[in-house]
């Protein structure tokens, strides 16, 4: 967590390490979290919460691109047939079988997937985690520049306990964030090459819904086109391998969803992630209101996102506000989204003058132990959760926090 500007002398090192009432604790926290994922398959549950195994939500994954593949594709429409497939496949290596696992993302995912379907379960989980976490690790070493020391940067994104429960799910938040951090670092010097990456994003619409705002508020209109087109790319090319019916059928069940959801998602699903309707709902509000306060919230991202982007704020700060916004905006999330939120976070130290306060390391502490508070489900103190990212962006978007010298 040593947030050094590379070209510093060590005083400026030193004084951007955080003290050790933030660091002990912290790197506490993660041993615990990654010492979980070592113990989940031997011991479920004996230390820490109970994943059941690794890898549940890379079944789902690796589940939908066998199951098109074996040519039963209508499968993975079906929430409660895909479960019971799921519970059959993988009976061996579930230590209690799954509630409630749809499959919900567009098809464009599946082409992802696709060059990791021969390597089988095991080896299919872990070659997506080592290759995205490789990819997040290059695109945040080009966005490390002269101004921070990149391996410091790295071992934060790594070793935080969001990217541990990311690994324990096999989930996709190292992509993610490769291609947010990679897209925006790209923006200004290759804007056509930026569109494209962006818009991969589409593989999970939760976290691309801002892009259009940004590139708009940026007058991007170059990375807004190809942005457009590397979507239709990714929705064309799946429609000619996989099938134009799964779209067919995708198209029906996600609007039926948005205006119906399916109670058992919502219950095995939504309400065991940390969005800010998870959170409201938790803390006593209705449904109707809690999906106006999400709704509230994703506006408020949205304007936040088009204030940061039509400013003077470097390219770190920019995509900070974009990630934290991008969390915030979610309708659903999860505790390994807070990846996220970490990267943001040290980008925004990285824009202050050292020494940095207690205060800044404080928040940052925070921010880092927000997967060790989920489920709000479970924990009630991680239902505040939604107000880390506001505070954040908050603290960026304020008067007189500028590009760093070089950055641009």
């Amino acid at each position: 967590m040593d947030l050094a500007h590379g070209g510093g002398n060590f005083e400026q090192r030193a004084a951007l390490r955080p003290p050790p009432v933030v660091l002990i604790p912290g790197l506490a926290m993660s041993f615990y979290v990654w010492l979980n994922l070592f113990t989940t398959i031997p011991y479920p549950g004996k230390i820490g919460l109970d994943y059941n195994t690794l890898g549940t939500d890379w079944m789902v994954f690796y589940g939908a691109i066998r199951s098109v593949l074996d040519g039963n594709a209508p499968l993975i429409f079906d929430g409660d047939r895909f479960t019971d497939f799921l519970n059959t496949t993988f009976a061996g290596w579930l230590s209690s079988p799954l509630e409630f696992r749809p499959w919900a993302y567009p098809p464009g995912f599946l082409l992802i997937l696709l060059p990791f379907a021969p390597l089988g379960f095991f080896g299919s989980y872990v070659a997506f985690q080592i290759v995205t976490g490789a990819l997040m690790v290059v695109a945040l070493r080009a966005s490390a520049g002269t101004s921070l020391s990149s391996r410091a940067l790295l071992m934060v994104a790594l070793a935080c306990p969001a990217s541990a429960i990311n690994a324990i799910d096999g989930q996709a938040v190292f992509l993610v964030a490769a291609l947010i951090v990679g897209g925006f670092g790209l923006l200004e010097q290759r804007p056509y090459l930026a569109g494209l990456v962006l818009g991969l994003l589409t593989f999970k619409p939760q976290f691309c819904i801002l892009v259009p705002i940004a590139l708009v508020a940026a007058g991007q209109w170059r990375a807004l086109l190809t942005a457009g087109l590397s979507a239709l790319a990714m929705m064309i090319a799946s429609g000619l391998i996989f099938g134009w019916d799964l779209w067919l059928r995708w198209f029906p069940v996600i609007l039926e969803n948005l205006v119906s959801p399916n109670p058992k998602w919502t219950e095995y699903g939504r309400m065991w992630g940390h969005s800010v309707y998870t959170c409201a709902v938790l803390l006593g509000a209705p449904e109707r209101l809690a999906s106006l306060i999400q709704l509230l919230a994703t506006l408020g991202a949205a304007v936040s996102v088009v204030i940061a982007f039509r400013s003077r704020l470097g390219t770190r700060e920019k995509t900070a506000v974009f990630l934290a916004a991008t969390v915030l905006a979610a309708p659903h999330s999860g505790p390994y989204d807070a990846t996220l939120l970490v990267i943001a976070t040290a980008f925004w130290l990285m824009a202050r003058e050292a020494p940095l306060p207690l205060w800044c390391w404080t928040l940052a502490f925070m921010i880092w132990l927000v997967p060790m508070l989920s489920p709000p489900l479970l924990f009630p103190v991680g239902r505040i959760a939604p107000l880390l990212p506001v505070l954040l962006m908050a603290l960026l978007l304020r008067p007189g926090v500028s590009a760093l010298p070089g950055e641009r």
